[in-house]
């Protein structure tokens, strides 16, 4: 089955009892996992509603290898003992500039940051990777955050762009 230029690939299992899961491989592939019970109708209406959230995600493309470069090397030169970890360009975050998945060590990160100056963009993923060492706002954290010797300046250039601060 294809739903919205995604091949739709359908897993029913006696032994799921109740929960129904997407999850996408590759580029455009959509693997369902369902207990064997589950409606087509109620499959289809529930892939459809995955398939928006996945396009939310911006496609992995040469920026994106570039973003992850940029943010290891901010890691390396400002948190060394930061953890490994995954960032990428995501659309759904509307109100904020960036946002980390500690347990998951993955950090979103709003699109708009791509088209502004570098130094402001470095000061929000230098932030989140922060956050992988410290979940919170507190005074180590902003320690950490503060060795950017920019960070005052590009706080008050997203400041001015409207969205909500991090701190």
């Amino acid at each position: 089955m294809i739903i919205d230029g995604f091949e739709i690939q359908i897993v029913r299992s006696k032994a799921r009892k109740k929960t129904v899961q997407a999850r996408l491989i590759g580029d455009n592939t959509v693997k369902v996992m369902a207990p064997y019970h589950t409606t087509d109708a109620f499959i289809k209406d529930f892939v459809t509603k995955a398939i928006k959230k996945f396009k939310n995600k911006v496609p992995v493309a040469k920026g994106e290898t570039d973003l992850q470069n940029r943010a290891e090397m901010l890691r390396d030169k400002y948190i060394p003992k930061a953890p490994n970890f995954t960032i990428t360009y995501s659309n759904r975050l509307k109100r904020s500039w960036g946002k980390c998945f500690f347990r998951t060590r993955e950090i979103i990160i709003n699109p708009v940051l791509a088209d502004f100056p570098r130094w402001v963009s470095d000061m929000v993923i230098i932030h989140e990777i922060a956050h992988l060492i410290y979940p919170n706002h507190g005074k180590q954290f902003r320690e950490l955050v503060s060795r950017y010797r920019l960070k005052e300046r590009a706080t008050g250039y997203l400041l001015a762009k409207g969205l909500k601060a991090e701190e």
